[in-house]
């Protein structure tokens, strides 16, 4: 069975613990896993972003500073659908839909280690069949994003959420795409990633709100503070989207 890429990489992080005891200080703080470091392990394109012990990215760690603020988010859920699990989130995440008793599926075009393989674009689930819905980081990856968001907005119970999260260029004003734009690298200059298939910009709220949502803009230095963004090494870009 092939192990996904994002499954190795925690496993690699969880068979070294010397690398945390090397690492361990003071000066950043992962909410996920509740330890601190010195400084945060390098990624392939910035420093100071990945946690030695559960992994997790800059994002990850501002989605869950806001579950910690927002637990009413939790309150009552029935159920939860994570698109492309990551470890760090997936672990938590497990513990808290246990604690309230919701449902909790992953899935993924992928099938391999998700609970339902799923196109994001023409999802195999009934209407509203879920309160709680996580998609962070797919939109980017998927050539019709007006669908996914379409998809998105149905399965979402009227009175739930959908937490919405893509890179983000907050000094463009208009998403850019071009589909004369296809090899790696020119994806990779145009668009950050090899693998991306746009590059968004602010208009990324306009854009989801023509899907049928009501999108509250989570910005983390106004919802967390220059202290928090500091210690837990947030991304001004990494706005979070929450739908209704």
């Amino acid at each position: 069975m092939r192990v996904p890429d994002r499954a190795r990489r925690a496993g690699a992080v969880l068979r070294r613990p010397d690398l945390v005891l090397r690492h361990h200080g003071h000066e950043v703080w992962c909410p996920l896993c509740r330890v601190r470091f010195r400084s945060f392990k390098d990624d392939w394109n910035r420093p100071n972003a990945l946690c030695w012990l559960c992994g997790s990215h800059e994002r990850h760690r501002a989605q869950w500073l806001l579950f910690d603020e927002r637990p009413e988010l939790f309150a009552g859920r029935r159920a939860l659908l994570h698109f492309a699990p990551e470890y760090c989130l997936r672990t938590r995440l497990t513990r808290v839909a246990k604690r309230h008793a919701i449902r909790y599926d992953t899935g993924d075009l992928d099938p391999t280690g998700v609970d339902l393989q799923l196109d994001i674009t023409a999802l195999a689930l009934p209407d509203a069949a879920y309160d709680a819905v996580l998609c962070s980081h797919v939109l980017e990856h998927v050539e019709d994003d007006r669908a996914a968001l379409r998809e998105l907005r149905r399965v979402t119970a009227r009175d739930g959420w959908c937490l919405v999260m893509v890179p983000l260029d907050t000094g463009r004003e208009q998403t850019y795409e071009d589909p004369a734009i296809t090899t790696p690298e020119q994806r990779r200059v145009a668009y950050w990633q090899e693998d991306h298939v746009r590059l968004y910009g602010r208009d990324v709220v306009d854009r989801i709100a023509a899907s049928g949502f009501a999108v509250e803009v989570i910005r983390p230095r106004e919802a967390f503070g220059d202290e928090t963004m500091r210690r837990a090494r947030l991304l001004d870009s990494d706005w979070i989207l929450l739908c209704r």
